[in-house]
Parts: structure tokens; sequence; C-alpha cells
């Protein structure tokens, strides 16, 4: 008889080594749950698809599109996060962002000038 996998799914992980940093037990309680949001979106290769634009954000329970600014604004500051494509004010064209601890992948909008898909991470928060 076969052994059973057991049927984990996706999940949410944020390395031991990055929620030990300085950097990251001081972010404020906001940045944190845009960080877990943004995690959310991503599922192993499309890692720089991330987007904290309003419309998806806002059915992720964010009240306020000021706090959700400054959330973004805090994990670009402290380099948990980078932006990989700047958005337009057009409909369907939001601003994406990739997480720096993992590497970047391929997207298929592209991606702007000096963002490179690479499998090794930025880990930005380090500097």
């Amino acid at each position: 008889m076969g052994r059973v996998k057991d049927k984990k799914g996706r999940f949410i992980g944020i390395p031991y080594q990055i929620a030990s940093h300085e950097k990251f037990y001081t972010l404020s309680a906001q940045a944190i749950k845009l960080l877990l949001d943004l995690l959310h979106q991503y599922h192993g290769a499309n890692n720089g698809s991330q987007s904290a634009c309003w419309s998806l954000m806002r059915k992720r329970g964010w009240k306020s599109s000021s706090t959700l600014h400054r959330a973004y604004k805090e994990l670009q500051e402290t380099g948990f996060v980078v932006i990989t494509k700047r958005g337009k004010k057009i409909r369907g064209h939001p601003t994406l962002c990739a997480i720096t601890w993992n590497g970047i992948d391929d997207a298929k909008r592209g991606h702007d000038e000096g963002i490179k898909v690479t499998s090794v991470p930025l880990n930005l928060w380090r500097q």
C-alpha cells in the first residue's frame, strides 16, 4: 500500500532570519500587514508582480489609502520590497513590486529598466 501525502496547500512564509532581524521587528503593524498581503499574492514564480493597489488592498481589509501608502513607503525604505514596474494612472496598470528576500521572476508585462530577472535575492533589507 502506497504512502499517503498530506495536502498542506500554499502558505505565507517569512524566513526566520528575516523575522528576527531588527529592521523587521521595528516595522509598524501596518507595514507587516501589507507585507503579509503582498506575500499572499506570491505563488512561487511571480515575485515582482505583486501589487499594493487600492482596489486589491481594500478587499484585503484596508480602510485608508493614506495608511496603505505609508506602509508601502515604509517597506520600500526598509528594503523589504522593491518596485519592479511603475504603474500608470490607467486602470489595469498598477505599480508592481517584489519581495527582496526572493529572486525576481519573469513577468508577463516585463519590468522597468534596471530590474533584472534573477534567482539571487536582492536582500535589500540587510543594508
